[in-house]
């Protein structure tokens, strides 16, 4: 007899089109393998085009209510961080209590460190089950560091979030049985937030599974360069603007029948104003498919002085075989060689100097990525997680 689980999630994980939902669905797919679940989580804006009946997974989906500015002024009185994923329980607690009374969960898996207000609903429902939360990124951290960018009332505002938020992790480390990071970094800071529960804490990285990324052969490569991501993401917002200030004219100097890309959903307004400035940017906004656009690119970039956890970004662009520039933020936490499986440079000189290589440099781009090929599948592909995930739910 199979056991069951019940999985909370802030975004349905299919289609996966985004970091996060690529993790929430391969994980979602290997625990599939032990267990019966109950995907639990909120209709999807986007559904997948073709809906598949995947054996042993049921998908519960409830309205969403908790938007943006909700959240934020709910945070005030609440004192809680002001994501909408911070304030799921507005919209779920009545189902998880449901599916709790119908369902002898031995299991229950919280997809998002910020979900921790679901605990104490899981707990109350679910005296006898196991626990499991999957972090995502060190959240407080990435509060304060916005905080940093703030000023005036946005700075206090981001001050407390980044406080209220380091209180509702501490509080989640107590009543979790496990957590989940994606890197030994955001291991280790979970870990000084609670010493005491530091033995709950473990590392699985970011995967992906590479029959999602079939080789495509006689696929010409263009003077492209890519920054793929939710462009709504303030790492990612800050990453483009500083590529666009300090790095970009340095590469167009050299190469001025370039062309960049930037490839995600959800486009910041400060974003969407780059391509009015210079007719040579390109904002796809949402696509089905970034992958054919990282195939056709001679350089993936990943200019991030902010974030946490590991990019997946970085991990596709391994998994299809095109070279990648990045911050040594960037590629925090994966397993890398600076110029062997990827150019890491934190300088606007050296970061533009490494893309006009690449682009110049066809062969050198080449080696570059067979390189960063064999590091995914000998870290990143799902085959070399999937033992360690079930050791551990």
């Amino acid at each position: 007899m199979r056991e069951k689980m019940l999985f909370i999630s802030a975004e349905n994980p299919f289609p996966q089109d985004s970091g996060g939902k690529l993790r929430t669905g391969n994980i979602l797919n290997i625990l599939l393998a032990k267990y019966d679940v109950d995907l639990l989580t909120y209709r999807n804006s986007r559904p997948a085009a073709e809906k598949k009946e995947v054996p042993a997974l049921n998908v519960y989906e409830v309205e969403r209510t908790m938007n943006y500015r909700k959240a934020m002024l709910r945070s005030l009185y609440k004192w809680r961080n002001s994501s909408y994923m911070s304030h799921l329980d507005v919209d779920m607690r009545s189902r998880i209590n449901e599916l709790s009374r119908q369902n002898n969960y031995s299991h229950v898996f919280i997809s998002h460190s910020l979900l921790g207000s679901c605990i104490d609903i899981v707990r109350r429902a679910l005296p006898g089950a196991v626990i499991v939360t999957d972090a995502h990124n060190f959240e407080s951290g990435l509060s304060a560091q916005l905080a940093k960018k703030k000023q005036g009332i946005a700075k206090l505002f981001y001050s407390l979030n980044a406080v209220w938020t380091r209180r509702d992790e501490l509080k989640l480390m107590n009543k979790t049985n496990l957590l989940l990071t994606t890197s030994e970094q955001d291991a280790l800071a979970f870990k000084a937030l609670s010493p005491a529960n530091s033995d709950k804490v473990q590392v699985i990285p970011n995967f992906i599974r590479l029959e999602d990324y079939p080789a495509k052969r006689n696929i010409p490569k263009e003077k492209w360069i890519i920054l793929p991501g939710n462009m709504n993401y303030f790492p990612n917002v800050n990453a483009a603007a500083y590529f666009y200030r300090d790095i970009y004219p340095l590469v167009k100097a050299k190469v001025p029948e370039i062309k960049w890309y930037i490839v995600g959903r959800d486009v910041h307004p400060e974003v969407a104003a780059l391509a009015e400035k210079d007719s040579s940017i390109v904002i796809t906004g949402y696509v089905d498919s970034v992958a054919d656009y990282v195939r056709k690119a001679q350089v993936v970039i990943a200019p991030l002085r902010e974030g946490s956890g590991t990019r997946l970004k970085i991990l596709e662009a391994w998994a299809l075989k095109t070279p990648v520039v990045s911050s040594s933020k960037g590629a925090e936490g994966l397993h890398y060689e600076h110029s062997k499986n990827i150019m890491i440079a934190d300088d606007p000189a050296a970061f533009a100097g490494s893309v006009v290589q690449l682009l110049q440099d066809h062969e050198r781009g080449i080696v570059l990525a067979d390189h960063a090929y064999e590091t995914l599948l000998a870290y990143y592909e799902a085959g070399s997680i999937r033992e360690k995930l079930l050791r551990f739910v």
